[in-house]
C-alpha cells in the first residue's frame, strides 16, 4: 500500500503545474530577453548585434504567448512596443540604427521586469 501511495505521489509531482497565471513564465522569458538585448548592445560587430537582437525578438514572441495566461495588464502594451523595436533591431538599416533599437529594447526590458516585479509583489 505504501508503495502505491509513493508511486501516486511521484506521478502527481511529475505533472506540470499551471503557474503561468502568476506571470512567472513571462518574467523568466523577460530576463532571458534582457540578457540577449544586453549582448546585442555590447556586440562589437554588426553580425553579432543582429544575431542577439534576433534572439531577443524570439524571446518577445514567447513573452507575447505567455501573456495570454498572465493577467498583468500593465505590461501588455509595453510588450507590444518592445516587440516592434526588437524587430527593428533584428533587421536594422545600419549599425547605428541597430544599436539605437538594441539600447531601446534593453532599457524597456528593464522597465518591463520592474512592472512584473511590482505586479508579483501586489499579488502575493
Amino acid at each position: 500500500m505504501n508503495k502505491l501511495i509513493l508511486l501516486f505521489l511521484f506521478i502527481v509531482s511529475m505533472v506540470p503545474g499551471t503557474n503561468d497565471d502568476d506571470c512567472s513564465a513571462v518574467y523568466n522569458r523577460a530576463t532571458y530577453a534582457l540578457s540577449h538585448s544586453k549582448k546585442a548592445l555590447k556586440a562589437h560587430n554588426f553580425d553579432h548585434q543582429v544575431y542577439y537582437s534576433g534572439k531577443t525578438l524570439e524571446a518577445y514572441k514567447k513573452i507575447a504567448d505567455g501573456m495570454k495566461a498572465c493577467d498583468c495588464k500593465n505590461a501588455a502594451e509595453l510588450i507590444l512596443d518592445i516587440t516592434m523595436d526588437a524587430k527593428k533591431a533584428a533587421d536594422p538599416v545600419d549599425w547605428a540604427r541597430g544599436r539605437y533599437y538594441s539600447k531601446k529594447v534593453y532599457l524597456n526590458t528593464q522597465e518591463l521586469i520592474t512592472i512584473l516585479d511590482l505586479w508579483a509583489e501586489s499579488h502575493e
